[in-house]
């Protein structure tokens, strides 16, 4: 009875209209990647595919790609190919890589170990702690890995010589903002309009932004429905009562109809922020297996208090849609929750480094979707630590 009036005052806060159903199938096409001679990393939009040349690249979204290929010890005489590709079509493209003559070599480590090596804006598909051969003179070097603070400083390198360099890179302080809507929430919409302003103009990542569609106006929100049962769980757990609400770091409410409040709550929040742990996230998908590696580095004993939980999420960007599917006329959406990895409920954290697994649906847009990791006081509600992909 108590959960029925809950619901029932729930629906009191916006209009109802019923939604139509939600299509967002991507189309499709593949590539195939060659280079002379083979064996060099295949590289889509500046991201290491995992693959190795002669190989073909699938289920890539239709429209304009960048591809590039990058083989120790030889440089490619193109940088890279602006190649469009179709739907249900095979694009190629051939690289021809000339052998460096002159070479060095550069001895990387760093704390945390397992940052991807960039040498001059490039990635070199190897990850610390390794050694990188590069020809000689001056290079750029850039460390990179997710949930710490991107290094990147000048060597010069001599050839035939080792050059040794170990590095400490600092925690990426991150900010937690969970936004609360409905597709029939008519003031939703200058909430999902200041949102998207907010996104827009940051520069710096130090914020994770996404939104959960809650079951009221519209119990038939078709965002909703995807995970209803992981979305009723946060709005039972904040005890939220109106539409549109934002949270941020877990126990701050903001009027997320005020843009000013937005920026002067998230600026300071990160400012006050200074946390030792630090999580780091990545995704990777294998055919039709999507697989997400969690590490968590705990450099003052957080990992003590038994009240902390790791939360693991999906959002997905970029979705349109022909026909608004709720009331308030809204067809593009961002930030969109799509449902927990882990327990809904979080999960006690027994381990530094978790691996997860799950199917993906075929009509989920994998280039527009983020992982999303947190550790949250489950008693407190507040959040100590947040990364995103």
């Amino acid at each position: 009875m108590r959960k029925n009036i809950f619901f029932m005052l729930l629906l009191i806060s916006c209009g109802v209209k019923q939604p139509v159903d939600m299509i967002t199938l991507t189309e499709t096409g593949k590539i195939f990647i060659n280079s002379q001679p083979s064996g060099a990393v295949i590289f889509m939009d500046g991201v290491n595919t995992l693959q190795l040349t002669p190989d073909t690249l699938s289920n890539i979204p239709v429209g304009n790609h960048f591809f590039s290929v990058y083989k120790e010890g030889y440089s490619s005489a193109t940088d890279s190919f602006a190649i469009e590709i179709k739907k249900d079509s095979l694009a190629q493209a051939q690289f021809v890589l000339n052998e460096i003559t002159y070479i060095g070599s550069v001895a990387l480590t760093s704390e945390p170990a397992g940052a991807e090596i960039f040498v001059d804006n490039k990635s070199t598909g190897k990850v610390t702690p390794d050694t990188i051969r590069v020809e000689a003179g001056s290079h750029d070097i850039f460390l990179k890995k997710n949930g710490f603070v991107d290094l990147s400083w000048q060597v010069d390198v001599t050839a035939n010589t080792l050059i040794n360099d170990s590095l400490q890179m600092a925690i990426n302080q991150c900010v937690l903002m969970e936004s609360f809507g409905n597709v029939s929430c008519v003031p939703c919409v200058e909430s999902a309009e200041n949102l998207e302003k907010f996104r827009s103009e940051q520069t710096e990542n130090n914020y994770a932004l996404l939104e959960y569609y809650a079951n009221w106006p519209s119990a038939n929100d078709p965002f909703y429905l995807v995970a209803p049962k992981d979305v009723d769980e946060r709005v039972m757990y904040y005890s939220l009562f109106g539409l549109p609400t934002l949270k941020i770091n877990g126990t701050t409410g903001v009027n997320a109809k005020d843009y000013s409040a937005i920026q002067n709550a998230y600026t300071s929040l990160l400012d006050a922020q200074d946390t030792r742990l630090a999580l780091s996230v990545s995704k990777n998908l294998t055919g039709d297996s999507l697989q997400i590696s969690v590490e968590i580095y705990d450099y003052q004993n957080y990992l003590a208090n038994d009240q902390l939980r790791l939360f693991v999420l999906l959002t997905e960007d970029e979705i349109h849609l022909d026909a608004a599917p709720g009331a308030n006329g809204l067809k593009d959406f961002n930030f969109v929750f799509r449902g927990f990895i882990t327990d809904k409920k979080g999960m006690q954290i027994s381990d530094t480094l978790l691996r997860f697994k799950q199917k993906w649906p075929a009509n989920w847009q994998y280039g527009q979707s983020h992982i999303i990791a947190f550790i949250q006081d489950i008693t407190t509600k507040e959040i100590i630590q947040a990364t995103i992909n």
